[in-house]
């Protein structure tokens, strides 16, 4: 029950991101002072949070995750808005009930509540450039349906820089999904990671897969998956 408490919960925070998925930033403007924080974090306020890591310490402080930035963000005793350093030390983090992981390839993802399951899903969410749209006379935008002429822009680690573009930017929420192992290891959901956390059942899992035609961009089909493969140990 408490794995399928933690989905509903999960799904929820998706349909909440669904409300704005798009928002634009104007020509020269700097996308993490422009786009509001309501758009940018997960949460509609900081909460309660603790942060656990691999030594056994813990601390717990006021979190949120920013979809923009791909961080974490705590508030300090002074009120102040700073983001989780040195993420390699760290094993789980939790902000209220739902917890994260790390992984230094992936980034930060939303999980199941328990670390004890032999497969769970892991969730990322973030805020992407998805157009950039070029000005016209009197430097006007010429709207999303314009070549897009994208410049460079990092996630993480607070590396979104000011986009010196010659129209708006557009950003879009974006979901991508991960199978994560007993070991807190993340693949990207693909049947090729299903063999390498269960190499020694890939007739089984390949047979229903085709049975169930699963598509690996479907949340409720890597639910049924995910819930098949937890008969092996």
């Amino acid at each position: 029950m408490k794995a399928v408490s933690s989905f509903l919960v999960i799904q929820l925070l998706i349909y909440s991101l669904q409300a704005q998925d798009f928002v634009k930033v104007k020509a020269g403007e700097e996308p993490k002072k422009a786009i509001p924080a309501s758009v940018q974090y997960l949460y509609p306020k900081f909460q309660t949070g603790k942060v656990i890591f691999l030594n056994g310490n813990t601390a717990a402080a006021p979190l949120n995750y920013n979809l923009l930035l791909g961080e974490i963000h705590f508030i300090n005793n002074i009120n102040d808005t700073l983001s989780l350093a040195n993420e390699q030390l760290l094993k789980e983090i939790f902000i209220g009930a739902q917890r994260f992981l790390f992984d230094p390839k992936y980034g930060y993802l939303l999980t199941e509540s328990s670390s004890q399951l032999v497969i769970q899903l892991g969730i990322k969410q973030e805020l992407r450039v998805s157009n950039v749209e070029r000005l016209g006379g009197y430097q006007q935008s010429l709207g999303a349906t314009s070549t897009k002429t994208y410049s460079t822009f990092a996630n993480g680690n607070s590396s979104v820089q000011k986009l010196d573009s010659k129209g708006d930017v557009v950003f879009s929420k974006n979901t991508i999904y991960y199978f994560v192992d007993q070991n807190n290891r993340c693949y990207k959901a693909s049947k090729s990671s299903l063999h390498k956390i269960f190499p020694k059942y890939k007739q089984q899992i390949d047979g229903r897969l085709q049975e169930a035609e699963i598509d690996f961009q479907n949340e409720k089909d890597l639910k049924n998956i995910i819930q098949f493969c937890r008969q092996f140990t």
